[in-house]
């Protein structure tokens, strides 16, 4: 039963974005290279859309892929950003200690050398 609810919600998702946008079903289908028939299945729920057209309506309606299948946005891109930035300064940071840690080792390498050389 669940999986007849989801292909419902895309469907509705689906058939929302093109009557927002004042778009006929015929229209969006030769869009998509599908049959009027075949998309209408899809918008009804009686049908999954392949990847493919969900790939072809995200980037046709400037909505992600994930916001068609579940109705939630993932993270922008800004965040996804700012994610990315925030990792690098922590590895960065890491990197800075370890190569203090690996310099001080070698100085007490040196002296351990030094002692035993004596």
């Amino acid at each position: 039963m669940q999986e007849i609810l989801s292909k419902k919600d895309i469907g509705d998702r689906i058939k929302d974005l093109r009557a927002k946008n004042g778009l006929s079903q015929s229209l969006i289908a030769e869009v998509l290279n599908l049959s009027r028939s075949n998309y209408s299945q899809i918008e009804l729920g009686n049908q999954y859309p392949s990847f493919h057209t969900l790939h072809k309506l995200a980037r046709y309606y400037g909505k992600s892929y994930h916001w068609l299948i579940d109705g939630e946005e993932q993270d922008s891109a800004a965040d996804q950003f700012n994610n990315a930035n925030e990792i690098i300064k922590e590895l960065e940071n890491t990197l800075r200690q370890f190569s203090a840690t690996v310099e001080k080792l070698a100085d007490e390498l040196g002296q351990l050398k030094e002692k035993v050389g004596q």
